[in-house]
């Protein structure tokens, strides 16, 4: 067998090495698109991180039935378009977002209130 980075570490390097070792070097526009890249990096790194097994969980204790997540969102989108679980799918829907937003932007949901 093979050992290996995997992805997410291929990325997180990809990610460290625009930041410290490239962005210093450029200036402008290039330093800018540089750090946009840097930033997806480490989206793309958190995204196949994050297996959404909590909510795979939820999903399937929601609609009493068991498939993959994409399976399981399909499922839902068909009820609630059907009227059915508004106020039952609230929750999950909400934490749902509060996971991709995390994913997208670390500290973004926190309460600073």
């Amino acid at each position: 067998m093979i050992d290996r980075p995997d992805a997410t570490l291929l990325l997180e390097a990809m990610a460290a090495t625009l930041t410290d070792k490239v962005m210093p070097e450029l200036s402008g526009g290039a330093q800018h698109q540089a750090r946009i890249v840097a930033n997806l990096c480490r989206i793309v790194a958190r995204d196949l991180a994050d297996d959404a097994t909590d909510t795979t969980a939820a999903l399937t204790a929601l609609l009493g039935t068991e498939g993959s997540l994409d399976d399981l969102t399909a499922v839902l989108d068909h009820r609630l378009a059907a009227g059915e679980l508004l106020d039952e799918a609230l929750p999950l829907l909400l934490a749902d977002a509060a996971r991709r937003a995390e994913i997208a932007k670390p500290g973004y949901t926190d309460d600073t209130n």
